[in-house]
């Protein structure tokens, strides 16, 4: 195993300078699994210890996880091949420029504020989204946005005639045979996350739009454990050549900038790093509940972080200028 001493450093100084409570991490290389726990699953209303089993709110992994992934079964298939305009699939989206990869790299432009959003029915958010302006940033910038997936859930359900997140428990969760990743998970299992209205969230999703929109957000909403990503992450670098439901041809497309120059880079789905002495693409997403996921195929190593960084409070700046630093170290680490 490569010496990831700094990264797993700044990892634990998270809980012991109570950053979070606690975390479960793993490091990939190769065959070889260093995992760890350590730390509280919660500190309110009582302290409670973490369990290496435990499950997280995943929130925007969910987008690579089981959108992204529906649409690449279909890609595979020659069903989709995402110069689709969003108008062939939600006639009400009118503006026939937009394409599913520009969802899909976040470079649709669509963006605008809706008014008491987090109060709207399920009928009224998803309306709301769909009548979104194009802004004048479309196809010139790069801003990343749970809408393009959550519209790129909607695609999925015209497909499938089933909610995005009905079709990734068949077609992604069950056909990989995971046991410890869902949308519906045992409560008891769960990391408390936020205080929410006097309430610890706990098996609920964080994410107020996953909660109005429920098996329809393609954005957020996954749970799972340390163990099952592990089992997901070896089947993008290729340890595991057959867990992933489409061949390993199609996961090496993401490890790939699909952005044009002078826009940010960015994957199908994944946020893009570069190896700092080779300068290849490493794909990484994170989720705003504390999550991470970096994955260098090249090499066929990677790093999972799961934390409750909202646990009892959302308000934690300081969780996000470490978790760069955690990236930053394990890329470096990473190349020795």
């Amino acid at each position: 195993m490569i010496d990831y001493s700094a990264t797993q450093n700044l990892i634990e100084s998270m809980v012991s300078d109570r950053v979070v409570p606690g975390v479960n991490y793993a490091f990939i290389n190769n065959e070889q699994i260093f995992t760890s726990t350590i730390g509280f699953a919660s500190i309110y209303p009582t302290v409670t210890q973490l369990s290496p089993f435990a499950e997280y709110d995943l929130a925007s992994l969910t987008k690579v996880l089981i959108t992204e992934n529906i649409l690449l079964k279909l890609y595979q298939k020659n069903e989709l091949n995402f110069s689709e305009p969003l108008h062939q699939f939600i006639p009400e989206f009118t503006d026939e420029r937009v394409r599913l990869f520009h969802l899909m790299t976040h470079t649709s432009g669509i963006r605008g504020w809706i008014k008491n959003r987090d109060e709207l029915s399920h009928d009224e958010l998803l309306d709301a989204i769909i009548h979104l302006p194009i802004t004048n940033e479309f196809e010139h910038k790069m801003r990343y946005a749970d809408t393009n997936f959550i519209l790129l859930g909607l695609v999925i359900k015209k497909i499938y005639s089933l909610p995005v997140q009905k079709v990734g428990q068949q077609e992604i969760i069950n056909s990989m045979g995971l046991k410890e990743t869902g949308f519906m998970p045992d409560k008891n299992l769960c990391v408390p996350t936020a205080l929410v209205k006097d309430k610890i969230l706990q098996g609920i999703p964080h994410d107020p739009k996953a909660r109005q929109l429920g098996q329809d957000c393609g954005s957020a909403g996954l749970f799972s454990t340390l163990n099952d990503l592990v089992k997901i992450c070896k089947g993008y670098l290729g340890i595991d050549r057959d867990i992933l439901p489409f061949s390993q041809d199609t996961v090496s497309l993401l490890f790939d900038n699909k952005n044009p120059n002078g826009i940010a880079p960015r994957s199908w789905g994944w946020d893009l790093r570069f190896d700092p002495q080779d300068n290849y693409p490493i794909i990484l997403h994170t989720g705003y509940t504390g999550t991470l996921i970096v994955l260098d195929r090249i090499k066929k190593s990677g790093l999972i972080l799961l934390t409750n960084r909202i646990h009892p409070t959302g308000h934690n700046q300081i969780f996000l200028a470490i978790r760069e630093k955690i990236i930053q170290n394990f890329l470096i680490e990473n190349d020795h």
